[in-house]
C-alpha cells in the first residue's frame, strides 16, 4: 500500500494525454460524403465514445433513414479509411501540456494503465511513436471494453475500487468508473496540474 490517496491510476489516451479527441471525431465527417453530416452528427451525439466498428454502421443506416442513397457506402471500407484518417491526425496532434510529466512523476508510487477504445494495435503504435510506452504497466486498447479492463485491475491487484482513479474525457471513462465504483478526474483543462495537487495535499 502506497502513502498516496490512490494505488492506481488508469489513463484514457485521446483527449486526454493527446489533444486528439476533436481531430478523431472530425475524421468521421472526412470520410463520410458532405450531405451525410447530419447523420454523422445524430450517431455521435448518441455515442460519443462508441467503436469505429459500432457507429459507423450506424452512421450508414442514419444517413439511409435520412433519405440518402447508402447504396455506394460499404462500412468495412469506411472503417479502413476512417482508421487511415484517424492516424493522420492523431500523429500530428499535440499532447496535452503536463499530462505525461505528472503522470510519469506519480508513477513511482503509483501503477499507471492506460486504457482506450483505439484498436489495441495502432494505440500501441500511438504510445511508441511518443515515446510513452516505459510509463504503463500494461495498455489496453480496443476490442477490450473499459468497464472490464477496470475490474481485471482491481482483481489483479486486489485492489479496493476507492483507491484506483480513472481520468478521462468521455462518457465512457466516468461511465467504466461508476460501474466498477471507482474514482473519476474529468481531464478537462489543467488536468494534470488538479491530479498533481490531490496527490501532494494527500502526503501532507
Amino acid at each position: 500500500m502506497t502513502s498516496t490517496r490512490f494505488d492506481l491510476i488508469v489513463s484514457d489516451f485521446d483527449g486526454t494525454l493527446v489533444r486528439s479527441a476533436e481531430a478523431k471525431r472530425q475524421a468521421f465527417f472526412d470520410i463520410f460524403p458532405a450531405d451525410c453530416a447530419e447523420a454523422v452528427a445524430m450517431v455521435l451525439a448518441g455515442d460519443p465514445d462508441g467503436s469505429r466498428h459500432r457507429v459507423i454502421p450506424a452512421m450508414i443506416a442514419q444517413a439511409a433513414a435520412n433519405g440518402h442513397d447508402v447504396t455506394g457506402l460499404a462500412a468495412d471500407e469506411l472503417v479502413a479509411r476512417y482508421g487511415q484518417r484517424a492516424t493522420q491526425l492523431v500523429d500530428s496532434a499535440p499532447p496535452v501540456a503536463m499530462a505525461f510529466e505528472v503522470l510519469a512523476d506519480l508513477a513511482r508510487t503509483v501503477t499507471v494503465y492506460l486504457f482506450s477504445a483505439t484498436p489495441h494495435d495502432e494505440l500501441i503504435r500511438q504510445v511508441e511513436k511518443r515515446a510513452w510506452t516505459s510509463l504503463f504497466a500494461a495498455i489496453y486498447g480496443y476490442p477490450a471494453r473499459k468497464p472490464d479492463v477496470l475490474a481485471l485491475l482491481l482483481s489483479l491487484h486486489g485492489c479496493p475500487p476507492e483507491r484506483l482513479l480513472v481520468v478521462g474525457d468521455g462518457v465512457s471513462d466516468a461511465d467504466a468508473a461508476q460501474a466498477n465504483g471507482c474514482h473519476f478526474l474529468d481531464a478537462t483543462e489543467d488536468w494534470p496540474r488538479k491530479l498533481n495537487a490531490m496527490m501532494v495535499a494527500c502526503n501532507d
